[in-house]
């Protein structure tokens, strides 16, 4: 069989396209007897280099990469790639994905968007919806990353529960760095011993980066040897208010080295955010034995296991008190190191591709 697989809308490396890279790379080592396609940007070929014998990219180099570009080829350009390639079904990762062609299967990683108004502007959420009103009717099944994902789909899309696989993901590969490399790199950021929190991802208000620092400023007034680290795509609102104060640190986007540096050091995660589709930080951390404090609500206690501290997202004296709890000398970190570690063992990206494989074989049939 020929998959196509959609990798166009991509130019940096987040979430989506972490768990896209070693879903696809698993996949292809599973299915040897099938050819995939990648059709990707200059960009994203840099993201999805994959060596596997059975994959041969298509690039679509374009004068200016932009959002609205991307979009617009997806919707026509593609289309008539796919034909012209003669593709049987098309793989998206995302919901980055050609709304009027049929022969498609469709990763829905989470409703945010349906959520939270203020995940996306209006003309976004027309297109996002139009996108999902597609996805709904014509992608066999459709693809999502947990149970929780799975019943807000079921809830605010009314799909049935049959035409929905969960395919969870794996434990992401953080990058191996030396201790002199973890120095030189806190060094640089002026955190070389001394005591932080880290915050990874991106800045969107369901992250709830304001009240993680309304709690920090009360942590902070009996715990001034410690400093919030806040690393991703951030608001510059917020870090006018905070960057600088109250040991706060706000890093922007950051090398997968770097990310690695600060995991290793940090006194935990502190990942607070009112809603996720699935939540990879959770995996690196505990893979990099590191403590979690994470909230108790969307997919996030489903990732974590029993392998986290659970926090009131909407508490800030709550998530206040369990940063104090999980900084004092007293507190069972070993235990919970431990517990995240066994955590690790539910999840697999080969698993995760074999699902999908199954998918792609039975749609054959």
């Amino acid at each position: 069989m020929k998959i196509g697989v959609n990798l166009l809308q991509y130019t940096d490396v987040q979430g989506i396209e972490v768990f896209a890279k070693n879903l696809l790379a698993s996949l292809a080592r599973q299915a040897p007897d099938h050819e995939f396609v990648f059709f990707v940007n200059q960009e994203s070929a840099k993201i999805f280099n994959l060596s596997t014998g059975n994959i041969r990219v298509i690039v679509k180099n374009f004068k200016k990469l932009s959002k609205l570009r991307l979009i617009i080829y997806q919707q026509f350009g593609l289309i008539r790639a796919l034909r012209q390639e003669k593709i049987d079904w098309l793989y998206c990762p995302s919901l980055a994905a050609p709304i009027f062609y049929r022969k498609k299967i469709v990763t829905i990683h989470d409703c945010a968007a349906l959520r939270f108004k203020e995940e996306a502007g209006p003309i976004a959420r027309f297109y996002l919806r139009a996108v999902l009103w597609s996805v709904k009717y014509w992608s066999n099944p459709i693809i999502t990353v947990s149970n929780f994902a799975k019943q807000e789909i079921i809830g605010l899309l009314k799909v049935p529960a049959l035409k929905i696989t969960v395919i969870s993901e794996g434990v992401p590969l953080v990058a191996a760095i030396s201790r002199d490399e973890v120095d030189a790199i806190l060094r640089k950021f002026s955190l070389l011993n001394k005591n932080f929190f880290f915050f990874v991802g991106n800045l969107r208000p369901r992250k709830n980066i304001k009240r993680l620092l309304e709690a920090w400023t009360d942590f902070f007034s009996s715990h001034q040897n410690f400093s919030l680290v806040i690393a991703g795509k951030g608001s510059g609102q917020i870090e006018q208010k905070f960057s600088g104060d109250r040991q706060v640190v706000f890093l922007g986007v950051i090398s997968e080295a770097e990310k690695a540096a600060l995991y290793q050091r940090a006194v935990a995660l502190i990942f607070p955010s009112l809603y996720e589709g699935f939540g990879l930080p959770i995996l690196e951390a505990q893979s990099l034995g590191i403590p979690v404090l994470t909230a108790r609500g969307s997919a996030l206690p489903e990732v974590a296991g029993a392998g986290a501290l659970f926090i009131d997202p909407y508490d800030h004296l709550a998530i206040a008190s369990s940063l104090a709890e999980i900084s004092a000398p007293q507190f069972p970190r070993g235990d919970l190191i431990e517990k995240g570690h066994r955590n690790l063992e539910r999840f697999s990206w080969d698993k995760s591709a074999q699902t999908l494989l199954t998918v792609i074989n039975s749609l054959a049939e």
